[in-house]
């Protein structure tokens, strides 16, 4: 693969630091590690005097700074500039790849060339390109869903998701069944870390981080949670468990009145990268109550690090959970108290936190990701 150059997409990148960032990092140096040039462009720009975040062999970064930034026709002129300024990339590197990493730009597609589509391939990542097209009130994603219906669903050749269920979400819901030539999984990849499980403190640790802005607030299932709380008998949570909830946003502080009368919780801001893994190295269950969730970083990082989990079956945390954890009802307060309940009565949490790290090494593998991609490229080099 040494031979093959892409030029990735992404509208959100380094230095910003999100769970889809840390994907997309993920990825990246994937690719690269297994043989691939990769050049990336993204409308990400850094501020004055600061430092390239990514550096690499074999990988290119063009930062592609807007003009304008309003509505209207502002919005269809950056799209063309940045589609033009792709034809231009790919006329000094003869890409065998254009991978366009969000389905949260359709106009980028509708403006490319009939020769650079065929070799463009859209991901829907997250639940901001499915379920909010759907549900979210915000005019962008009404916008955003009328684009790809109406005008750029027709021209793309390419689709793939990172799980099946948003998938065929993207393909029924909005892209309202597409005449393509392939579709595909692409997942979200993750380093297993094997260290002693047996380590991990005596006293059972529920983990749960969210963003607490208003769509996160609601997409996260904190408003569930708290229904489910005083379901369950603080004395036994008090006594056997613990609750750390991380977050951050306009939602923060009501929910920490909310949760300050529960004396088994205890509620952080965000915190760096590094120490959030070191949180989930320590902690025995994480918590995802989420209404709709995408391959969650987060949610990989848990199982990476040992940890039973309680998800909702939903998106991609249904391929998540198998022997190693509970699936809940999204929305469903009383499915969760009862989770968290048998959590914490549970016999051998060891036995579920070691089947966490084996789903996701046999799942969610550097190599699976590696090998799925080469796949795709495959796929499109055949039509």
């Amino acid at each position: 693969m040494g031979n093959k150059r892409l030029l990735i997409y992404c509208p959100v990148f380094l230095p910003e630091t999100t769970g889809y960032t840390h994907a997309f990092e993920q990825l990246i140096t994937n690719l690269l590690q297994g043989g691939f040039k990769v050049d990336v462009l993204t409308p990400q720009i850094l501020g004055t005097g600061e430092a390239e975040p990514f550096v690499a062999k074999n990988f290119n970064i063009y930062r592609y700074k807007p003009t304008l930034k309003v509505w209207g026709f502002g919005l269809f002129y950056e799209f063309y500039k940045q589609a033009q300024f792709i034809n231009k990339l790919n006329q000094q590197h003869a890409y065998q790849l254009l991978f366009i990493e969000t389905g949260d730009v359709p106009l980028l597609s509708f403006f490319l060339s009939e020769f650079i589509l065929k070799k463009t391939v859209v991901r829907f990542h997250s639940t901001s390109d499915t379920e909010y097209l759907l549900l979210g009130k915000h005019k962008k994603y009404k916008l955003r869903r009328w684009f790809w219906r109406f005008l750029s669903a027709k021209k793309i050749k390419h689709v793939c998701a990172t799980n099946q269920y948003h998938l065929d979400y993207a393909l029924n819901n909005v892209l309202n069944q597409p005449k393509l030539k392939s579709k595909y999984v692409v997942t979200n990849a993750i380093d297993v870390n094997t260290f002693d499980l047996s380590k991990k403190a005596a006293r059972v640790t529920f983990l749960m981080l969210g963003r607490m802005d208003e769509e996160g607030y609601k997409q996260k299932g904190f408003n569930v949670l708290l229904k489910a709380l005083p379901l369950i008998k603080d004395d036994m949570l008090a006594a056997n468990a613990e609750m750390v909830i991380i977050g951050a946003g306009s939602k923060f502080s009501n929910f920490k009145q909310l949760v300050e009368q529960s004396d088994f919780v205890t509620l952080k801001p965000n915190l760096p990268h590094q120490q959030l893994l070191t949180m989930l190295q320590q902690s025995h269950v994480v918590l995802l109550p989420s209404l709709y969730e995408g391959v969650s970083m987060f949610a990989l990082e848990a199982l990476a690090n040992g940890n039973a989990v309680i998800f909702s079956k939903t998106g991609g945390l249904i391929e998540m959970v198998d022997a190693n954890g509970y699936l809940v009802e999204p929305g469903n307060a009383v499915h969760l108290a009862d989770a968290i309940r048998k959590m914490v009565q549970h016999k051998n949490l060891g036995l579920l936190q070691k089947k966490s790290q084996q789903i996701a090494q046999s799942c969610f593998s550097k190599e699976i990701q590696l090998n799925q991609f080469e796949h795709l490229i495959r796929e499109v080099e055949l039509c």
